[in-house]
């Protein structure tokens, strides 16, 4: 394994080391809150997309911050994971609480998972998290994007966690807002990863989902990349999960994650809510996935749900910022996604690098309207600090349809 630890600092409140990671692994809950895969050098990470997490000399982390090099990351081209949402994460400690801000690549607190503006991660007497609640701009109560107000984590003698994630009326809120778990209780291993997720009623006792789901087994290596998740019933016997497979298989090559199998619960070529039976991945150098396709269990193209078989990403020389993203069918014809009406998307940016048009296109290059807004242009305008100021939109024939301001 790299040694991925630099020492900066020693001084409390300062970071007194940091560590680096090449890869965001997927884990189900936010009871961990930063979790990384590949350690990699200080060095091999100047020149690839990377996390960074930083410690004070109490070990405890201090900040989180997605980079390219020494530049911070926006969150495009699927890089990312459920639960670090920011190019820059800010922690902060004080008796009882942990306590989470976001920011852009230019210094500004912003919000994350809808109206998330701060995260508050309340713990025990042990330092144990035992709740985490989400604050709006004003410091009120608010849900995130899953209608989420608070996760509520009880600790288990076996070193098991229970997770109720409470909604506005205080009822149970489904894993991720659209699984059918609904009171979980979480297994870790040796190593403090995730192991096991069971589905349970207010007595402990393992049930399944209205689906025939009761258990999620996740399986990592000892570099921390997640390779692999199978689902059973509360009797222990192989079933189909919400993602309509048995389980999911990742492959990587080097540093980045190659694709993903789906399987059914005879271990053989499953159809994934997608409509493919495997994703291949291509990356650039620095990192980004410059293509998805979507493929038939032997590796051919397939042309999968929304009518295409390929998603393109092309980015800037740097690797720092993306210019347009496509879609394309089996035999690499351009091809209009069913869901969205456009074929490609491309990004004009300013001299900071920020988006100040947005064009949807069709197949002859023509702009189109989305069937979604409407809309087959987007300008966007900023204030001095960088922020977001105001989008205007426009259908295919120049007419403004709609304005949001921020």
């Amino acid at each position: 394994m790299l040694l991925s630890t630099s020492v900066v600092g020693q001084n409390n409140g300062e970071t007194y080391r940091s560590e680096y990671y090449a890869q965001l692994p997927f884990w189900e809950s936010p009871y961990q809150p930063f979790i990384g895969a590949i350690p990699i050098t200080k060095e091999i990470a100047s020149n690839r997309i990377h996390l960074k997490i930083d410690f004070d000399d109490q070990n405890r982390i201090t900040a989180a911050h997605v980079r390219l090099g020494k530049h911070y990351k926006e969150y495009e081209g699927r890089f990312g994971n459920l639960y670090i949402n920011a190019p820059l994460t800010k922690v902060s400690y004080k008796a009882k609480k942990e306590t989470h801000r976001f920011f852009d690549r230019f210094g500004n607190q912003i919000n994350v998972q809808g109206n998330v503006y701060t995260k508050v991660y309340h713990k025990d007497e042990y330092g144990r998290n035992i709740k985490l609640t989400f604050l709006n701009k004003q410091g009120e109560e608010t849900l995130d994007q899953t209608s989420v107000k608070s996760y509520n984590w009880t600790h288990q003698n076996d070193g098991s966690i229970v997770e109720e994630r409470l909604g506005k009326d205080n009822s149970i809120v489904p894993l991720r807002g659209i699984f059918h778990l609904m009171r979980t209780r979480m297994v870790f291993d040796n190593q403090g990863r995730f192991k096991m997720l069971q589905n349970i009623d207010d007595k402990g006792n393992i049930i399944n989902t209205d689906k025939g789901v009761a258990i999620y087994k996740y399986y990592y290596d000892n570099q921390g990349r997640f390779l692999r998740w199978e689902v059973y019933d509360k009797d222990g016997e192989k079933a189909i999960g919400p993602s309509n497979t048995a389980g999911e298989l990742v492959t990587f090559y080097e540093y980045n994650i190659e694709g993903i199998i789906f399987f059914d619960v005879k271990e053989n070529p499953a159809i994934h809510w997608s409509g493919a039976q495997r994703w291949h991945y291509e990356l650039d150098d620095y990192g980004n996935r410059i293509s998805l396709e979507f493929q038939t269990a032997d590796g051919k193209p397939m042309d999968a749900n929304n009518g295409f078989s390929k998603n393109t990403w092309e980015w800037s020389k740097d690797g720092r910022y993306l210019l347009s993203a496509a879609f394309f069918d089996s035999k690499g014809n351009k091809i209009i996604h069913k869901a969205i009406g456009v074929h490609k998307a491309e990004y004009i940016r300013n001299n900071n690098g920020l988006i100040i048009t947005k064009k949807y296109l069709d197949i002859n290059g023509n702009l189109a309207n989305r069937i979604d807004s409407g809309a087959a242009m987007e300008k966007i305008t900023y204030d001095d600090n960088n922020l977001k100021r105001e989008s205007l939109f426009y259908d295919k024939n120049g007419k403004e349809i709609n304005t949001i301001k921020s």
